[in-house]
């Protein structure tokens, strides 16, 4: 009887240990098991412990090849605003991830059992962040699968204004004061001896659109000088020799790669602050444009209802000193910039620094996922090319990038024919 009781006691002495540490200990990780048989940990906020005595971290970029834009790994870096010390490594293998501060995602495939292994090894209070220069429909590869939707990504590092931290490609700001110095008023028109250039070196056979076919059509009714890959004409690897050259051009055709929000990259902002050229644009919708360049500073192709009628009216305005002229008239009103890519990739001094800043900023030991990938915000924000049908049959059979609910695996991208 006496044993008895020793067992039933010591029973109920485990019971209530394994009690008493569950419900002291709530805010830790969990390990589950998920469908698929392997270990994950639960959905729980992570936590991020910092305080003001850090001052070093440790990031990972995880499966992007070694050569990141020229990056020798690992790099060490001194944030000289913060006086913090950054080590950024590189890792295909998951397990690699532990410990780490911050693990920056740039590009895939991952495969199902490699987001459950990547969970697994996740460290509480680990930061992940989706970092892409690119737009959402050219990454769906870092698209995490619909159970890990909501806990995944921390933050975003990108483009577009709704990034936790951000990268834009460039920016025009309106001057203080209105002025008209002389400095500012120059004779555009009479600097243009060539009529129109188009440079490009990838995906030359489209990605969301036909630009290359495009630019042939649009090239049956106005002269286009070709440049790059995707042309017959290539430029000098001096880059002051190559902009002497493309400063010609009264037109710059700035074709983005898909039609995606906040979509305007290097080409665009190239055009207007180093080729000093009207740019031809196709890409953002006409109300961002509006709303990120200078005004009047671009001629949008679908504000036109054929490309015959684009054709005419650059006749127009490569014929007409003052109408060419007025594209140039922000200049007087404000100046444009650009972010150098060291600034909008993470692997860099400069980059890492901005993720250091903003984990400087958090004034709680707690980081929530903020960053959804599926939302309309990001995968949700690519569409179809045009709005006129002349610029629509140059799309490839996908209308718009949409997610449901009832996917088995949401990192498909799915191309619809519009019906």
């Amino acid at each position: 009887m006496q044993q008895r009781r020793f067992v039933v006691l010591s029973i109920f002495t485990v019971i209530v240990t394994l009690a008493f540490i569950i419900l002291t200990q709530e805010d830790d990780f969990a390990i589950i098991i998920s469908e698929k048989g392997l270990l994950r940990q639960n959905e729980s906020i992570p936590h991020f412990f910092h305080n003001e005595e850090d001052v070093k971290y440790e990031f990972l970029a995880y499966k992007k090849k070694p050569g990141w834009h020229f990056v020798k790994y690992p790099c060490n870096y001194q944030c000289n605003v913060s006086g913090v010390e950054v080590t950024v490594n590189y890792s295909t293998n998951p397990s690699d991830i532990t410990g780490k501060d911050v693990v920056l995602f740039r590009t895939g495939p991952f495969e199902l059992h490699e987001w459950e292994e990547l969970q697994y090894y996740r460290t509480p209070g680990q930061i992940w962040i989706f970092v892409t220069q690119e737009p959402a429909s050219i990454v769906p590869r870092l698209l995490p699968p619909k159970i890990y939707r909501h806990t995944t990504y921390n933050w975003s590092f990108t483009f577009h204004s709704t990034s936790d931290i951000y990268g834009a490609y460039g920016w025009y700001t309106p001057f203080s004061t209105k002025t008209t110095s002389s400095k500012l008023i120059r004779n555009w028109y009479q600097e243009k001896s060539e009529f129109a250039a188009w440079i490009s070196s990838r995906h030359c056979e489209g990605l969301g659109w036909d630009r290359t076919r495009f630019v042939l059509d649009l090239r049956k009714h106005v002269p286009i000088d070709m440049y790059g890959k995707c042309g017959n004409l290539s430029l000098s690897r001096n880059d002051s020799m190559a902009e002497k050259v493309i400063q010609k051009y009264k037109f710059h055709l700035s074709l983005e790669n898909s039609c995606c929000s906040e979509y305007l990259s290097e080409k665009f902002w190239n055009a207007l602050q180093n080729w000093k050229s009207v740019p031809i644009v196709i890409g953002g919708t006409k109300e961002e444009y509006v709303r990120l360049a200078p005004p009047n500073s671009f001629i949008h192709a679908d504000d036109f209802p054929s490309i015959e009628a684009l054709a005419r009216h650059l006749h127009t305005v490569a014929t007409n000193e003052k109408v060419f002229n007025s594209y140039f008239e922000w200049h007087q009103k404000g100046t444009v910039d650009q972010l150098s890519f060291r600034f909008r990739h993470p692997v860099f001094k400069e980059g890492a620094c901005k993720v250091v800043e903003k984990l400087q900023q958090l004034h709680t030991k707690y980081s929530e996922y903020t960053f959804d990938p599926y939302s309309t915000s990001w995968f949700g924000s690519c569409y179809k090319c045009g709005e006129h049908h002349w610029i629509q049959r140059y799309n490839f059979l996908w209308k718009r990038t949409i997610f449901q609910d009832d996917w088995q695996d949401n990192r498909t991208l799915y191309l619809l024919d519009g019906k």
